[in-house]
């Protein structure tokens, strides 16, 4: 059974448990909460090692052939006009159509660890070297940029290192095969996924209150995945039928919706990447984690759609000229933060957002 089959049949089983059963039950949620984490592990369980080894010998690859600037400064400009461009469509679309207030709701949340500008910086210079390797598996810049530093020093002797390049090239290949077999497994574990997503959505207290937000951001996420990429395919690229591109990259798509993880649907990203869209080895090594970490179109979308509907909510303050602007930059900066959250980077985003513009929303 082809991997995008597996995935979305689990993943409509999962919503019907999601349906029928109680997860008003403490019992129910801790097993498909005890699922998820688990099954989330099963999907990263090789993913450091795999980006580790493949990115240092496709940064040798690269820097073999005089392409390392070209492949990553055409893959920095494409991330930065993306997120962008969603942005623009996130405040257009909250100009145009001026969704209403969301009442305000006094809750209490326990607060988020994430890893802030300082603490990344001392992650990728630590003072022991092999702490890269070590640590809660969220923050992938650190290890991403011990092996791009790496791989560019595979080039200095070719004599002295071709033993070592020989053995990142095997080890690239073993790591590679055994993601092959993790992601035939992955599309049934979005049973578990889909239903736990589900069960806490129909849980969640007075959800018809954020009915417009919700049909704001699938409007822009349906503008986005059958309007804006298949339009750059297809006049950029020049592809005659961009849909077939997309369609080859479904599985990691569902996936990455369903789990919301989307370190676990790069696993099925680099395999689909070299099999369906025959994507070279070198390219997909060094761009995918490069995109794991910058490309953050679809949170800084969210992220600024949802601060705005907060602060037009909260707030008599209109979308003026500073706000545009303070909304364009920040959401662009927030989403790239909110990487070191791969399983919650819109929620982060939009919490350091508030507390980013503070008077008030960062309550």
């Amino acid at each position: 059974m082809k991997i995008w089959i597996k995935v979305i049949v689990s993943a409509v089983i999962g919503a019907l448990f999601g349906i029928i059963l109680p997860f008003d039950s403490v019992q129910v949620q801790e097993f498909f909460s005890f699922l998820v984490e688990l099954f989330s592990g099963m999907g990263r369980y090789v993913l450091y090692p795999l980006i580790f080894f493949s990115l240092a010998y496709g940064t040798f690859e690269l820097k073999q052939e005089k392409r390392i600037l070209a492949v990553y400064g055409k893959a920095f400009l494409y991330a930065v006009i993306l997120s962008l461009g969603c942005i623009l469509l996130a405040i257009g679309t909250v100009l145009l159509f001026s969704p209403g207030r969301i009442p305000v709701m006094v809750e209490e949340e326990s607060a988020i660890q994430v890893y802030g500008l300082k603490d990344i910086l001392l992650a990728m210079f630590p003072k022991n070297l092999f702490t890269v390797f070590s640590g809660t598996g969220d923050v992938l810049i650190p290890l991403c940029f011990f092996a791009f530093f790496l791989g560019l020093n595979f080039t200095f002797d070719r004599l002295v290192t071709r033993p070592v390049t020989q053995f990142f090239d095997s080890m690239t290949r073993i790591f590679y095969h055994i993601n092959t077999f993790i992601t035939e497994v992955i599309g049934f574990t979005m049973i578990a996924f889909a239903a736990f997503a589900i069960g806490r959505l129909q849980g969640a207290a007075e959800l018809a209150l954020f009915r417009e937000l919700l049909l704001l951001l699938t409007l822009d996420t349906i503008i986005v995945v059958f309007g804006v990429y298949p339009a750059i395919l297809y006049f950029y690229l020049g592809m005659k039928n961009p849909y077939k591109w997309l369609f080859a990259i479904i599985a990691p798509a569902i996936t990455g919706l369903v789990s919301g993880d989307n370190f676990m649907s790069l696993s099925l990203l680099i395999r689909h990447g070299k099999e369906n869209l025959g994507i070279p080895r070198k390219i997909g090594a060094s761009t995918f984690p490069f995109f794991a970490i910058f490309g953050k179109a679809g949170t800084a979308m969210v992220s600024s759609l949802t601060f705005l509907m907060i602060l037009r909510s909260y707030s008599s303050l209109g979308i003026g000229f500073f706000t545009f602007f303070w909304v364009l930059f920040a959401g662009l900066i927030v989403s790239v933060a909110a990487s070191s959250a791969p399983a919650m980077g819109a929620f982060v985003a939009v919490s350091l957002m508030c507390s980013m513009y503070g008077r008030g929303i960062e309550e």
